[in-house]
């Protein structure tokens, strides 16, 4: 099929490069929407991109239904979303703290979802695959990529693969309840841990293809150094004295007992931690226990990301939320400005359509009546 002498193939690229470049923004914010109308998270969505500014991507914690999810994106931008099925909805549950979900946001299109469901196929209500904006990407549940034959985390992760070949993890890990060296919380951390061993497992074969990948959300535990509750040593398992962070081991006594942070540093040598040293994002609570909310990169596109920020604010709460958002920029260059992926994408598609019926209009007057 050509069409002045243009294949379609050679018109897409035509369409999609350009002298014109952006760099790649990323965010991720624990929302708190678990009360909120689709329209109050999206003006809160709004006060946040004023502070941040433009976002490529967005990974959002705490929302309960793909209805928040569209308004969110509606009102940044980031028109294409995929939103996890974790848990059933509030009508099962009856409490909408057990309905918690996560999803992704793009400026380009999300070509695959799928998800770990560590509660498993359930009658009431789970064993759905993540749901996505676009009809046509697929979407489906993953086997486990690791056992649980003990307690199991609430939730697992959200994988997605963008069209530009990135690929995003969503995660909200098991919270410490406010137990952070408290003997309740050493189940947590063995959650936590289990979290992070099921993700680092789903995500090696990936690096090892030659991706890069992008681990953001709520982990609930700070990254290492931030005090003596993560653990460093993944040989040790340190037991705190109840109701402090004492009892410590390791070399230099300095280990503690929640390693998930740790095993996911360990994805590959590339794996970066973008938060490590940021200040409070759980800004409800002042116990410094530093960024509970994390921006992890991996793979060749990881050296190209510079260092996390996060909003300062002096209040207990920041558009509606008790966390800030954290946000990170990578210096690589899209094809064309994130503002007109879609859109190009969307020109590619009509005009692989007009050549098509041009292809055809040639064939019906080359079968006609010749004089």
């Amino acid at each position: 099929m050509t069409f002045h002498g243009l294949t379609g193939a050679a018109l897409a690229v035509a369409l999609l490069t350009g002298p014109a470049a952006a760099d790649l923004r990323v965010a991720t914010w624990n929302v708190d929407g678990v009360q909120k109308t689709p329209e109050a998270l999206a003006e809160n969505a709004q006060v946040m991109l004023g502070d941040v500014g433009r976002l490529d991507i967005l990974v959002i914690q705490e929302v309960i239904n793909s209805d928040q999810v569209a308004a969110v994106a509606e009102a940044t931008g980031l028109r294409h979303w995929a939103i996890s099925d974790f848990s059933p909805p509030v009508s099962i549950t009856g409490f909408a703290f057990r309905s918690l979900e996560v999803a992704v946001l793009s400026r380009v299109p999300i070509e695959q979802a799928v998800e770990w469901d560590t509660t498993g196929w359930e009658v009431s209500g789970d064993g759905h695959p993540p749901r996505v904006s676009n009809p046509n990407a697929m979407a489906e549940e993953l086997p486990p990529p690791i056992s649980l034959t003990g307690p199991r985390p609430a939730r697992g992760f959200l994988r997605t693969t963008l069209a530009d070949g990135l690929i995003v993890y969503a995660v909200h890990w098991t919270s410490s309840r406010g137990e952070v060296c408290e003997t309740a919380d050493l189940e947590n951390a063995t959650l936590r841990e289990l979290q992070a061993e099921g993700l680092v497992v789903d995500a090696r074969p990936l690096l090892d293809a030659g991706l890069s990948i992008l681990v953001a959300g709520d982990f609930n535990v700070g990254a290492l150094g931030s005090g003596l509750h993560p653990g460093m040593n993944l040989d040790e398992d340190c037991r705190p004295v109840n109701g402090s962070c004492e009892r410590v081991c390791g070399p230099e006594a300095l280990d503690g007992y929640d390693d998930s942070v740790a095993l996911l540093q360990q994805l590959d040598r590339s794996a970066e931690l973008l938060s490590d040293g940021l200040g409070d994002t759980f800004i409800a609570d002042d116990a410094a226990d530093g960024a509970l909310d994390h921006i992890l990169v991996a793979g060749p596109l990881a050296a190209t990301f510079e260092r996390a920020a996060t909003v300062q604010t002096q209040d207990i709460e920041y558009a509606g939320s008790d966390r800030v958002p954290v946000f990170a920029r990578s210096t690589a260059v899209l094809a064309a400005p994130p503002s007109r992926v879609t859109e190009l994408m969307e020109l590619r598609a009509l005009v692989e359509e007009m050549l098509l019926r041009l292809d055809r209009l040639e064939q019906m007057g080359d079968d006609g009546p010749s004089e």
